[in-house]
């Protein structure tokens, strides 16, 4: 069984879970246009502690491409943007349970999340990588013996290597993404799971050349997030992000977060759009 096939059975227990938890509680009813607009804000969950995702400036506004995406929403709308800080592992619930209205949270599309929320069509990709020391001699998981390996809880980095580390390697498993790199900075542990994104921010603080990518796990197509049953909001947020596309915007949001050209991605949120890479052993 390979890291994606684990992925869907723990993605699954946990969907389960969060929907028993919320009929328990009374599930958040299905968001409509019409009411998001009616009430003047629009509620945005979004990670804020990962850089260029969403994250806090010197002056200490909240700025990102995942907040400037949501803000950009938010006026096509005629509405407020409201940020509500989420994490990895809280944001699905902060969505059933209607503290926000959608999430633009890093949020990839995986077959199994799927059967828990409704996604709009994807508006980037973000790779999963392992980064680690320049100078360690690691291409894949079986280099990982003796490894210190930490990943931000519940992600797709942490069932990936949760199924794929050989016996030796010590998993670390931390809150979230900002954590999981403090650790590696710190020399906590001696490499991560994170996403490409994170190896120019990593430098930045370590100083260039000490950290790099090491091997990759897979492409996501994050994409925006919202309540089953909510299908006329999905539709309308896939609509915002073709219209995005065509003008420009959103090719020029990616190039000013992440840098590079924007990649050609699905137009559906339908299906699993995660695609496994082959990793050199």
């Amino acid at each position: 069984m390979n890291w994606i096939q684990t992925f869907r059975r723990t993605a699954l227990a946990s969907a389960i879970v969060l929907a028993a938890a919320s009929a328990m509680a009374g599930a958040a009813a299905a968001q409509t246009v019409e009411s998001i607009k009616k009430g003047g804000v629009l509620k945005i969950g979004s990670q804020v502690s990962q850089v260029p995702w969403g994250f806090s400036d010197a002056s200490g506004k909240l700025t990102g491409f995942d907040i400037e995406l949501g803000e950009m929403l938010a006026k096509d709308l005629g509405v407020k943007a409201e940020v509500t800080p989420v994490t990895s592992s809280n944001r699905v619930a902060a969505l059933l349970t209607g503290q926000v209205d959608v999430l633009a949270a890093v949020m990839g599309i995986f077959a199994d999340r799927q059967k828990v929320v409704l996604f709009s069509r994807p508006y980037t990709t973000n790779d999963t990588i392992y980064i680690g020391k320049a100078s360690a001699n690691i291409k894949g998981w079986n280099d990982l013996k003796g490894v210190r390996v930490g990943v931000p809880r519940g992600t797709p980095q942490d069932i990936a290597i949760t199924k794929a580390a050989p016996a030796g390697a010590t998993i670390q498993r931390f809150d979230d993404d900002a954590a999981t790199v403090q650790a590696l900075i710190a020399g906590q542990v001696d490499m991560i799971g994170g996403a490409a994104t994170q190896v120019p921010n990593i430098a930045q603080v370590a100083g260039p050349g000490k950290f790099e990518q090491k091997f990759i796990v897979a492409r996501a197509y994050n994409a925006f997030a919202v309540r089953p049953g909510s299908r006329e909001w999905a539709d309308y947020l896939s609509d915002f992000v073709a219209r995005k596309l065509a003008s420009g915007e959103l090719p020029a949001l990616y190039k000013k977060w992440i840098g590079g050209e924007l990649a050609e991605m699905p137009k559906t949120g339908e299906g699993e759009a995660a695609l496994p890479v082959s990793m050199v052993q």
